[in-house]
């Protein structure tokens, strides 16, 4: 008899399992079918097409009519620094930033190779310990 109520307890929560999972696939349905935005803008476009249209213009002249931010040209040199100085720290910063570029290019293709080289040793090293069993690795 106890095998018997247990065996009804058991088809009874796979019924209420069964009954949740219906529920839950329709109700993630309706989330599905709430959050299409681009169907919801679709058919309220369809509906009220002058008012999305009127909305549009209205918009549109609003921010034809915003001014827009004109640059304004200012001068950053002070009473301190003559513009000849200026002129000379441009040109030693230009100098470095010309040998940095020529460095780097030098060097790149030194560090392509190292960082090549680095990983073909990683590589090779993860094939050979791929061979062993997973506790026997290290």
């Amino acid at each position: 008899m106890a095998q018997q109520s247990q065996a009804d307890r058991k088809s009874q929560l796979i019924a209420d399992l069964e009954r949740s999972r219906a529920v839950l696939g329709s109700s993630l349905g309706g989330v599905r079918q709430d959050l299409d935005v681009g169907s919801h803008l679709k058919h309220a476009f369809a509906r009220q097409k002058t008012v999305w249209l009127t909305g549009a213009v209205i918009t549109g002249w609003i921010l034809s009519r915003i001014p827009a931010g004109k640059k304004t040209a200012s001068s950053k040199s002070s009473g301190k620094m003559s513009v000849g100085k200026e002129i000379k720290e441009a040109e030693r910063t230009g100098i470095w930033l010309v040998l940095l570029s020529f460095l780097g290019t030098l060097i790149k293709p030194a560090v392509t190779a190292f960082v090549s080289r680095k990983i073909t040793q990683y590589v090779e090293k993860n094939q050979d310990d791929s061979s062993l069993p997973r506790n026997a690795r290290r």
